[in-house]
């Protein structure tokens, strides 16, 4: 089976993704990032928009840089019209300061919610979910 996970960040919080991102790599999972999949001169709008029914679901990182970032809101929202998982990783934010600021719990239910201190229970979750063939 193949699996693949959209991650989703703002650009200051890049070297946390990408710490992110090599975990899910150690788990045999593809992964689709903007730092290591976009490339100078790609129209970015398109890569992201071709990509996003490609993956099976989208990791949000969620900062206080990311809160405030447009591209995670549209990615989030492509996700949701898509049907996909969608899982926000919390790193000095919580979903009540981002329903009260930004109004996005339409999006983030807690039960999509994981604090970034927690990170080992997604990635269990997630290699058994891989390892049952339910995504």
């Amino acid at each position: 089976m193949s699996y693949k996970i959209f991650i989703s960040h703002a650009w200051a919080d890049r070297w946390v993704a990408a710490q992110i991102e090599q975990q899910i790599h150690d788990l045999g999972v593809a992964t689709f990032i903007d730092v290591n999949d976009i490339e100078r001169g790609d129209d970015i709008e398109d890569r992201i928009f071709a990509e996003m029914p490609a993956c099976d679901e989208l990791l949000v990182l969620f900062t206080p840089w990311a809160v405030d970032r447009n591209w995670v809101w549209v990615e989030i929202g492509a996700a949701r019209g898509l049907r996909k998982r969608i899982v926000a990783v919390l790193y000095e934010v919580d979903l009540t300061t981002i329903e009260r600021e930004k109004g996005g719990s339409t999006f983030l239910r807690s039960k999509n919610a994981v604090d970034i201190n927690d990170l080992d229970t997604y990635f269990r979750e997630l290699k058994n979910r891989i390892a049952k063939g339910k995504p």
